[in-house]
């Protein structure tokens, strides 16, 4: 998991005018759906009412292209490339419908309806994460201070998942081979982990893999010798190729910086 950057990458579309989806059409949605629980709060809180949401807004194709190329492809979560085995899902980081403390716990609702257009709520995610893992789960350090609607006050709030935009995983997150564990004991290290089970045994293995080749590229580059200009040539392809591991573009960027990191950099700098 790496942190991602959506500061000024607003799709252009969300303030165009006429166009299929704009701003206006969100902030309009996300009006009524206030509106609703304003004038129904007690159904809404009980259950008896439940919102619904256009998956033609939050997931319109501009918004998710958007995604897909400041996420370079990969889930927001297990940084695993997305597209080449699924379409990806548009995942709501608050959930939109309803919500879990734990997975045993029962939906609780309302979720947090007035966050389904939300540019910052949304990201790309893999089936696996999302779907398998995630669902309705949104764990807090302290669930009293969640914020029931939107007259409450977000920021009270602390996660217990790692939000991909606005913490850094590096903080929280490390990796020892390809195992990932909790940083010095990170509480939302931890939770991220288990709950959305970043140590299942198919992504190790891809983990796996990938730090092989990164093992078996930086033994070969101390092998060669510097004594003829052929060597040199090798040396810069094998730079190159370790230059692009720890780039945003790659699968695995945080465990390929959690384990290398400083021999990368210094070879990079010879």
């Amino acid at each position: 998991m790496i942190r991602i950057n959506k500061k000024g990458k607003r799709p252009d579309i969300l303030f165009t005018s006429g166009a299929n989806i704009n701003q206006d059409k969100l902030i309009v949605e996300t009006k009524k759906n206030k509106e609703l629980y304003l004038a129904s709060k007690k159904d809404y809180d009980s259950g008896k009412r439940n919102f619904t949401f256009k998956s033609s807004l939050y997931a319109h194709d501009d918004i998710k292209k958007a995604l897909i190329a400041i996420q370079n492809k990969k889930c927001c979560f297990c940084e695993s490339k997305v597209l080449h085995v699924s379409d990806g899902d548009v995942e709501h980081f608050r959930p939109k419908k309803a919500y879990r403390q734990k997975k045993k716990d029962s939906l609780k609702r309302p979720g947090y309806y007035w966050l389904a257009y939300d540019w910052d709520n949304l990201f790309l995610a893999c089936i696996k994460c999302n779907q398998r893992n995630k669902e309705n789960m949104f764990p807090l350090l302290d669930g009293r201070t969640r914020a029931r609607n939107h007259k409450s006050n977000i920021k009270k709030e602390k996660s217990l998942f790692l939000h991909p935009q606005f913490d850094k995983p590096e903080s929280h997150i490390e990796f020892k081979e390809a195992f990932i564990k909790p940083k010095r004991k990170s509480d939302k290290g931890l939770t991220t982990i288990t709950e959305l089970n970043l140590t299942r045994i198919d992504l190790y293995e891809e983990r796996k893999t990938r730090l092989d080749i990164i093992h078996a590229l930086i033994g070969a580059y101390q092998r060669i010798p510097n004594e003829i200009p052929e060597d040199e040539i090798s040396k810069n392809q094998i730079r190159e190729i370790l230059r692009k591991s720890i780039s945003e573009k790659e699968e695995y960027t945080g465990m390929i910086k959690s384990n290398f990191g400083e021999q990368i950099d210094q070879i990079l700098n010879e």
